[in-house]
């Protein structure tokens, strides 16, 4: 075990200092027992920003080389209470039916089993030969398959259920995690030095509900978004809703969006019905992860626009 709570460092290049022992994924009965700290306590600070720097270039050329996918939107950076640093990757076939989500995180602890599988998954996890872990889980939220590293690096790579044509196998996460996992290339955020570029015309604005919400008295947890453009253009635009489960991991309730759509006006509301089953005060938020225009006029685009985060209570 490598310690008694599932703290984190900042995804980069340093070693984790203070653990006897690599960390290892264990389930949440032997979390509590080290007396592991909540994950769900391990808050969002802050809003998140675009990923910035050399390695987080290298690491996104890797997962896009990898997986023959696109980047849905920019790389997302986002700091946690006592985990430190997180970065975020969404990538897809270039239809937004088919996202696929990683995200990346370097812990000092051990991490609990239940912060990357949901209730009624079916999981199985490998320890190979060097002491890095992989856990897979299949669930009806669809696939999620998780590496541990020796000093400390969490990816997970989640293909969420809101994917009607189940375009990604547990094979394909699998296989796709150990090309990654065996690279050892490490990222940190690195704020670029010049300045981004203005956008040229047409403009639009983002809108999205100031945080998730129960739809009047049903059990129905809902969120609107959209993009307004003041010109007619090719517009793509793409919105989810998710659930916080601990250590800077969000799980994908409800995805939509537009793909290559000409119009000015780009709607879009996210639900996730949630049941008894459903644990209560779970906390929420949307997320507009894509939202550009382009017409003869010039471009326009957005990404990373996230709502505030709500706790919500299903009973």
């Amino acid at each position: 075990m490598a310690g008694t709570t599932a703290g984190a460092l900042a995804a980069d290049d340093s070693q984790p200092t203070g653990a006897a022992t690599a960390p290892e994924i264990v389930s949440p009965s032997e979390y509590a027992k080290e007396g592991g700290t909540d994950p769900q306590s391990m808050a969002p600070i802050g809003e998140v920003a675009p990923a910035q720097g050399a390695s987080v270039q290298k690491l996104t050329d890797l997962l896009t080389n990898t997986t023959g996918l696109e980047l849905f939107q920019a790389p997302g950076v986002e700091e946690y209470e006592q985990i430190g640093q997180v970065l975020t990757f969404s990538l897809g076939d270039g239809n937004y039916e088919h996202p696929l989500n990683v995200t990346r995180v370097t812990v000092q602890g051990d991490v609990p089993s239940s912060v990357l599988s949901s209730e009624g998954d079916q999981t199985s996890m490998k320890t190979l030969s060097d002491g890095r872990q992989l856990l897979a889980a299949t669930g009806q939220e669809g696939i999620r398959v998780s590496t541990l590293s020796k000093d400390g690096v969490l990816t997970q790579w989640e293909a969420p259920a809101t994917d009607p044509k189940g375009a990604y196998s547990v094979d394909d996460l699998v296989r796709w995690a150990m090309v990654v996992e065996e690279s050892g290339i490490r990222a940190s955020h690195s704020p670029a030095q010049a300045a981004q570029a203005a956008r040229a015309k047409p403009k639009c604005q983002l809108t999205q509900s100031k945080k998730p919400y129960r739809h009047g008295g049903s059990k129905r947890i809902q969120a609107d978004a959209a993009m307004i453009c003041d010109q007619k253009g090719k517009g793509n635009f793409a919105a989810s809703l998710r659930q916080y489960h601990g250590l800077g991991i969000w799980k994908t309730k409800d995805s939509r969006g537009y793909v290559n759509e000409r119009d000015k006006s780009f709607p879009v509301v996210l639900r996730f019905e949630c049941s008894k089953l459903t644990v209560s005060g779970w906390r929420y938020r949307s997320n507009i992860g894509n939202a550009t225009l382009r017409n003869g006029n010039g471009y326009w685009g957005d990404h990373n626009v996230f709502s505030e985060t709500a706790t919500i209570h299903c009973a």
